[in-house]
């Protein structure tokens, strides 16, 4: 859906998405009744509604201020920003580069917190000076500080998404040393909370209020299976970092001999099954010279493909796109993604071909050492496509490690 622009700066749009309209209204109803049901001997149903509107007004104007700040931390701190959507209670940010650096990430996550306690107090403040707590102004500065005074506190919950779970690993990783410690630790906080969540929404579903415990069931599902993917998400960083492509098993090259003719090659050809077979590799006296496609036959009348021969029309190997056997799988990714064809051959240290490396291999890897076996119906399907197995974004993967300079 369409988000609108309200100002720009470091040349950073700041955006407002669709939905935050519907959740503005909703949020100034919910005030509103509670205003009605609380203080209705006080204020008449129109008062309830500016102070339910207004609130949610300076709620979001509060959120933005502190998102202004936390971007000038972030932008000090080497970060790079594209641009920031809010979606009411908070926003997300597309970022080209995060921070190198465990203290610069510590003061990235620990000034939006500081922001909200920050405004809290001063808007308390005020409301607890006026002479009248009665004010539609002062209610509506009061309600203001206590929602910053709540999502201050509710920041600083170590979750991954929310500025306390970043602070936490930033810490871990200031005294440690380790990136990946601070990440780890991080992801069991997930998986125990979670777990308490769930068991109490359980508890609250059969013994106290069933809407309530459906909610809270659902959180704790929710985030036990998002540190489950974590942790496979993990996995899969490992992989990329470290594995390298002797790992793999290789597509088998398609041979021919140098002094065969045309008509011995089109007859190889017509048993192609994908894309990547039109390429055959010359072989000589038992040595690898180099390399055809189909499209030489189209180079000669058919008259003539008895007295032509496939040796006279190789090009180098070299020339190939191609990875070496030690290369790591990131980096074949990349040179993978930068090929029009999908797939690449393997050389070892002395430029001997040893086989065809596709995306669909590469996934199998993955999915492999995942513990996962994919049926060979589905192995098959993605073979002949050359793509990556159930939709895996591994260029996706390798290009956020990147951007978080973890490769």
């Amino acid at each position: 859906m369409r988000s609108w622009q309200i100002f720009k700066i470091w040349g950073i749009p700041f955006k407002i998405h669709s939905y935050w309209f519907a959740i503005l209204f909703l949020f100034a109803w919910s005030i509103s009744n509670q205003v009605n049901l609380t203080s209705g001997d006080i204020y008449n149903t129109k008062e309830a509604w500016i102070i339910g509107f207004f609130t949610s007004f300076f709620l979001l104007s509060s959120i933005i201020s502190h998102e202004v700040l936390h971007t000038f931390v972030s932008l000090n701190q080497g970060v790079k920003i594209k641009k920031i959507t809010f979606y009411f209670l908070g926003a997300i940010l597309q970022t080209d580069k995060y921070c190198q650096t465990a203290f610069g990430n510590i003061k990235i996550a620990i000034v939006r917190p500081l922001s909200c306690f920050a405004s809290a107090s001063i808007l308390l403040l005020i409301s607890n000076q006026s002479p009248s707590q009665e004010l539609i102004a002062i209610n509506i500065i009061a309600r203001v500080g206590m929602l910053n005074l709540f999502l201050g506190f509710l920041n600083l919950i170590p979750i991954s998404s929310l500025d306390g779970g970043k602070l936490l690993k930033s810490i871990i990783w200031y005294f440690s040393g380790s990136k990946n410690k601070g990440r780890i630790f991080l992801n069991k906080v997930n998986l125990s909370l979670s777990f308490l969540v769930l068991i109490f929404g359980i508890i609250c579903l059969f013994r106290f209020n069933f809407y309530y415990g459906f909610i809270l069931s659902s959180l704790g599902l929710f985030g036990v299976n998002s540190s489950k993917s974590e942790s496979q998400f993990f996995k899969i960083e490992n992989l990329l970092k470290f594995s390298k492509v002797s790992e793999l098993k290789l597509k088998p090259l398609r041979k021919i001999e140098f002094d065969s003719n045309f008509s011995e090659f089109n007859k190889l050809i017509k048993n192609k099954q994908g894309e990547r077979d039109k390429y055959f590799f010359v072989a000589n006296n038992g040595r690898w010279t180099g390399f055809v496609d189909e499209n030489i036959l189209k180079t000669v009348t058919i008259k003539k493909w008895e007295q032509n021969f496939v040796g006279d029309f190789q090009k180098p190997i070299n020339s190939f796109a191609h990875v070496f056997i030690n290369d790591k799988l990131w980096k074949t990714i990349e040179r993978l993604e930068e090929t029009n064809e999908g797939f690449l051959l393997v050389l070892n240290s002395a430029n001997i071909p040893l086989g065809i490396i596709d995306r669909s291999k590469i996934g199998y890897f993955i999915f492999n050492k995942l513990g996962f076996n994919l049926p060979i119906e589905i192995a098959n399907k993605f073979n002949h496509k050359s793509q990556y197995p159930l939709g895996i974004q591994l260029p996706r993967i390798v290009n956020s490690m990147k951007q978080k300079g973890d490769l």
